[in-house]
């Protein structure tokens, strides 16, 4: 599988952060990002790509944008991707461990968050149907513990996913990737309610898994 970092050109210092800190896992690729501060929105709302109605901020658009053109090449060229954000950091088996728990799932599967941002909410089924499960975090002991985390060795299990917020890093697979981009495109905000969040309701974007 490709390992996309994704991480904009003028923030030099972020890329090489991320390198740093995550030096024990090889081969990544450096996916420059499309910078919201200088994309033309309207070209792209010609594109289709951005709904005529959107009104994210132009960072979020540009990040959206990114994900969805790498989404595009594991579509198109048939091989699946993990995809990290600049400010991920990644434990010292990550290798070893996503590739075995991937080979222990069915074939159809599309996409799997290997992380969460630790400042919100998280909801899965510990039993599928049986029991679900909304889980918090400490983003301060998140904070705290980063660079030991590198140095750990963590076995991982599936659950499945309800819903989540943050994309720090994710696999995908082509199916996945066809899937989301039907899904996701154009960009658009929608009101949907969480019950992780009290039962508040958000506009979100929809690319966010």
């Amino acid at each position: 599988m490709d390992k996309y970092l994704i991480s904009l050109e003028r923030t030099p210092e972020r890329t090489e952060r991320f390198l740093a800190a995550n030096a024990h896992i090889p081969d990544f690729i450096h996916a420059p990002g499309i910078d919201g501060s200088v994309m033309d929105i309207d070209a792209m709302k010609d594109l289709g790509l951005i709904h005529a109605d959107c009104h994210f901020t132009r960072g979020a658009m540009g990040s959206g944008l990114t994900h969805v053109a790498l989404w595009g090449a594991a579509a198109k060229n048939g091989r699946g991707a993990h995809i990290f954000e600049d400010d991920a950091f990644l434990c010292r088996n990550f290798s070893e461990e996503s590739e075995k728990l991937i080979s222990r799932l069915d074939a159809d599967w599309d996409i799997i968050l290997w992380g969460n941002n630790s400042d919100t909410t998280l909801k899965f089924n510990l039993l599928p149907g049986i029991t679900p499960c909304i889980a918090t975090f400490s983003q301060s002991a998140v904070r705290k513990g980063i660079q030991s985390f590198s140095a750990m060795t963590v076995e991982a299990l599936p659950f499945r996913l309800d819903h989540t917020f943050g994309i720090c890093g994710y696999a995908i697979s082509p199916k996945g990737a066809r899937r989301l981009l039907e899904k996701c495109l154009p960009l658009r905000a929608e009101l949907v309610q969480y019950d992780s969040l009290g039962g508040r309701s958000l506009f979100v974007r929809l690319l966010i898994i």
